[in-house]
Formats: C-alpha cells, sequence, structure tokens
C-alpha cells in the first residue's frame, strides 16, 4: 500500500519548526511521506523595491538592490533545505526539501495536489477580532492558503507534545456526514478521543435532543461527547464562543487538542461553519494546531482500512 503523503510548507520561524515535529511524528507512527517546500517570495520582494518611474534615485539602483535581495533569499532557502534535510536525518528519517519560486500560496497550493495532506507553521496574531488593529492585518500564507488549498491543512501555532483530543467542529445548520465519519477515521488512525462541538445559531436548542438525532444518522457517534454552542452568525469569528459550551465532555484549550474544522467549496470562495472564511479561524484561534478539512475530500491516515479497524 502506497503511504499517504504530507507536504509540509518550510520556513525559517519557530513554528515552521513545529510543523516539522509534527511531520516527524506522523511519518515515524503511521510511515507517512514528507517532502518539505520552501518558496521563495520575489515577487512581494519587488512590490516593496521596484517603481516604475523613477523618483529621487534612478530606477537601476533599485533593480540592483533586487537582484542582491533575491540571491540573498535564494541562499537562505538553499541553507535551510540542508538544516531541514540534517536534522530529518538526524532522526533516521528520509527529509526531501525542493526550493520554489512565485507566489507561496499559489506554489504551496499547486504541489498540493499531489499530497494528502498539507502542514503549515503559523504565528497567531494575538488579536481578538475586536480589536480595530485587525482589520488592518494582511493576510498570512497559511490564513491565504486556508482559502485555496483544497487538501486538509494542518496549521501548527505551538509546539505540540502530544494529542488526547479531537475537536470535531460542526454547524447545526449544516452537517456533512463524510467530514464526520473522515474525523473519525482520523481520530481512530491517531488513537485520540473525539468531541463533536456543535455550534448553533438556533436560540434555545435542546442539545440532549439534538445529540439523539445526531447519533441516530451516525451510529460511529454512538460514544462520542456531543457539546452544543449557542451562538450568532456575526459573533463566530470570537475564539471565546467556540467553548462557551454546554457539553458531556469538551475539549480542552491546551497542546492535546487538534481541532478539525470542516471547509467547502461555493464558487470561488471557500467556507467553513456558519458561513464563515477558514481564515478567520487561523486568525483568532490561538490554539496548537487546527485541521481544515475540505468535505469534499475523502482519505485516511493509514491507507489500509483493515488496518485502520485493527487499532481501534
Amino acid at each position: 500500500m502506497k503511504a499517504f503523503s504530507i507536504l509540509l510548507a518550510l520556513s525559517g520561524s519557530q513554528q515552521s519548526k513545529y510543523a516539522a515535529e509534527v511531520c516527524w511524528d506522523l511519518s515515524e507512527r503511521l510511515g507517512a511521506e514528507v517532502l518539505a517546500q520552501h518558496v521563495v517570495d520575489l515577487h512581494s520582494s519587488w512590490e516593496f523595491l521596484g517603481h516604475d518611474n523613477p523618483g529621487f534615485l534612478d530606477s537601476a539602483s533599485y533593480v540592483n538592490a533586487y537582484q542582491k535581495l533575491g540571491t540573498s533569499l535564494f541562499n537562505l532557502g538553499e541553507e535551510l533545505a540542508v538544516a531541514y534535510a540534517a536534522e530529518t536525518a538526524r532522526r533516521g528519517q528520509k527529509g526531501e526539501c525542493v526550493v520554489d519560486q512565485g507566489n507561496p500560496v499559489q506554489q504551496i497550493a499547486d504541489r498540493a495536489k499531489d499530497h494528502e495532506l498539507v502542514v503549515i507553521g503559523h504565528k497567531p496574531s494575538g488579536l481578538s477580532a475586536t480589536n480595530p488593529r485587525s482589520q488592518f492585518l494582511r493576510l498570512s500564507i497559511a490564513e491565504a492558503l486556508s482559502n485555496d488549498c483544497t487538501r486538509p491543512l494542518l496549521v501548527i501555532q505551538q509546539q505540540v507534545k502530544s494529542w488526547s483530543n479531537l475537536g470535531i467542529v460542526i454547524s447545526s445548520e449544516h452537517i456533512n456526514e463524510g467530514f464526520i465519519n473522515n474525523s473519525l477515521k482520523t481520530a481512530r488512525a491517531l488513537n485520540l478521543q473525539p468531541v463533536i462541538v456543535c455550534l448553533a445559531a438556533i436560540p434555545d436548542m435542546d442539545v440532549q435532543e439534538f445529540a439523539l438525532n445526531l447519533r441516530k444518522a451516525n451510529p460511529g457517534l454512538r460514544y462520542v461527547p456531543i457539546g452544543l454552542s449557542q451562538t450568532q452568525h456575526e459573533s463566530f469569528s470570537d475564539d471565546s464562543m467556540i467553548w462557551s459550551c454546554t457539553a458531556e465532555q469538551r475539549p480542552s484549550l491546551q497542546n492535546n487538542t487538534l481541532l478539525v474544522i470542516p471547509t467547502r467549496a461555493v464558487g470561488d470562495e471557500r467556507l467553513t461553519v456558519l458561513d464563515g472564511a477558514p481564515s478567520v479561524f487561523i486568525r483568532y484561534l490561538n490554539l496548537s494546531s487546527i485541521l481544515l478539512w475540505p468535505e469534499e475530500f475523502t482519505f485516511s491516515f493509514l491507507a489500509d482500512e483493515q488496518e485502520l479497524t485493527a487499532k481501534a
């Protein structure tokens, strides 16, 4: 059986190192193949340095600076690839790293089509949705990628020592059985306790009745704790909202929870629960790890379903 393949979006940040550690762990535990990719973004460099017409200085000065910067960025990329390969080899694993050039989001999304999972490090903004400064922030690569990537995207924001829970986020207004089943398979493959966290925009919704109906529709949820969060559409980006739910058991906000959130393609956009942009969850949820899962994409962390069943 062919092992599933992981694409690691590699940079020199601390969060990217944490993401690499997760990939190494998945590779060791599940036999995953990992390809690291570093993208040299010369386009942004030219946007910063380039000018259509000369002003105080001749444009040749900026072209020269751009060329020197490009050389330095490529050298850094190669140095990063060598360091990554060395650390991977030290762990007794194979570590290939490619250095591409172009728009990072486009380059990563293109390579992602040949893989089953994309892992990327991301530094949390530290801002809440109500902070006026948040509206002036440009999308980070991870945030922009969450809107364009058609493969499951695992965003690592803090060091992950271990996971104990898999928090499966759904909406009472949009329940996709395929996504729930993929999440349950992921929990079984990674030996995690699945917990359903349902965001509900319906006032006074009965959590017991909702849980009963959900378990009738999906027998796989028979022993899975189900929590319900009463919320409003306009407040879904508030990180405290998701966890203010009454539940049989709710996932912890510590590093031991892997949060998985569904996304779906609607025209040229990608939306998630309560019709919000997936980038919002990355920007405002200060969790160690967030897994964004396209509802239309199906794969198992273990290629052989019989092997997966044997682990349960």
